[in-house]
């Protein structure tokens, strides 16, 4: 499974652009995935009352809720990355586009809205792409810099990079 991270600060464009490659990968028959980290703090909405919550509550490891095709599952601690990852390959999914986790060492496309946001350059690791509105001179960085005009330019690299 390729695993692919879409990473930047709030409002950069995150999930527009993460919900733009699954279509893109999922038009070329792609099974592709997706994980999205909750960066607001505190737990999702919608789980606090939940009878699954008051099993976890009361003591299970894991609970779970299905309906419709939706299945949440709550853990009694902090879900581990490797946890989460390993549920998506065991549903032999192709890519997984990870929308957030910053400080995991997957590979990132880095969404950068102005200068104040240049320091992820620095911090990050894996990086493999930038989208950005600033004229970055790309002789300066390892990775290719993609104007967020220049869609049909990085949908292309995109794909040639995950080898599909």
């Amino acid at each position: 499974m390729k695993t692919m991270q879409i990473v930047g600060y709030k409002s950069s464009g995150k999930t527009t652009l993460t919900t733009r490659l699954i279509e893109l990968l999922s038009a070329r028959s792609v099974r592709v995935a997706s994980l999205k980290h909750h960066g607001h703090g505190g737990v999702p909405l919608g789980l606090e009352e939940t009878d699954s919550e008051k099993h976890r509550q009361a003591g299970a490891l894991i609970a779970g809720v299905e309906g419709a095709g939706v299945l949440q599952l709550s853990n009694h601690h902090a879900w581990r990355m490797e946890q989460m990852v390993a549920i998506y390959k065991l549903l032999h999914i192709e890519v997984l586009m990870m929308e957030g986790f910053k400080t995991y060492d997957y590979d990132k496309i880095v969404l950068i809205r102005d200068n104040e946001d240049l320091h992820l350059l620095e911090q990050l690791t894996h990086i493999k792409a930038v989208i950005t509105p600033l004229n970055l001179n790309q002789s300066s960085y390892p990775f290719p810099i993609f104007k967020r005009e220049e869609i049909e330019a990085f949908n292309n690299w995109f794909i040639s990079f995950l080898k599909l």
